[in-house]
């Protein structure tokens, strides 16, 4: 299992009041599985990917990611695993809006110390992006950025794919294209794929789909 979450609560307290954000929930990821999680506005799917990508801390419950009890790591360790380990694409492509697209995945190889560039070559030219490498991000269409964040995401070969609404700002052809991409990404390369959306029109493009209502899931 490359994620696993065990008996996952998040509570937020404001003053006297307290608002469980996630009720007691448990999931396991396989390798070369692709799960959408669904649910209305404010039932936790944003809370629950967040937990799983380590960038929030669980009230109680265990996380364990690649094997390792996040809780026993220190914030440098998680900060590494992170970069090791998990690929985000958000529902922004949230690109440097300076920064070339060549660029944009070298930028993650200096901060992670990794001096191969050839896996950048690569995904640029696997995402059809070879074309693109010197333009910025704002002479790019949404679906362009959006394969940019991917191959970003995957710059560094990570084990787990978090995705938050990443059809969001894209229409219906160009989100699913992206889908796709991430799918085929997850299945022949045996990643795992964890993706919050509301898009019902991409999850037959995932092996299992998940419901959060009011923090519990729902399978």
């Amino acid at each position: 299992m490359t994620l696993v979450m065990e008996n996952v609560s998040k509570v937020y307290s404001d003053g006297p009041k307290e608002f469980k954000a996630l009720d007691d929930v448990s999931l396991e990821l396989q390798k070369g599985e692709f799960v959408a999680i669904i649910g209305p506005s404010g039932s936790g799917k944003s809370t629950m990917l967040s937990i799983a990508g380590a960038l929030l801390s669980p009230t109680s419950g265990t996380v364990f990611l690649d094997g390792e009890n996040t809780a026993h790591l220190s914030k440098r360790k998680i900060t590494e695993k992170r970069l090791e380990k998990i690929g985000f694409v958000f529902q922004a492509a949230n690109l440097i809006p300076y920064l070339k697209v060549r660029d944009q995945l070298r930028v993650i190889n200096v901060i992670a110390k990794n001096k191969a560039n050839s896996k950048g070559r690569e995904l640029l030219e696997h995402f059809g992006l070879t074309h693109r490498t010197n333009n910025y991000p704002n002479e790019l269409s949404g679906g362009e950025r959006q394969r940019v964040a991917i191959a970003r995401a995957l710059i560094n070969d990570p084990k787990i794919i978090l995705a938050d609404e990443p059809t969001a700002s894209l229409d219906s052809q160009r989100g699913r294209e992206v889908v796709e991409l991430l799918a085929d990404e997850i299945k022949s390369r045996g990643k795992s794929g964890l993706m919050v959306t509301h898009d019902e029109r991409v999850l037959d493009l995932c092996d299992r789909v998940v419901t959060i209502r009011d923090g519990r899931l729902e399978e």
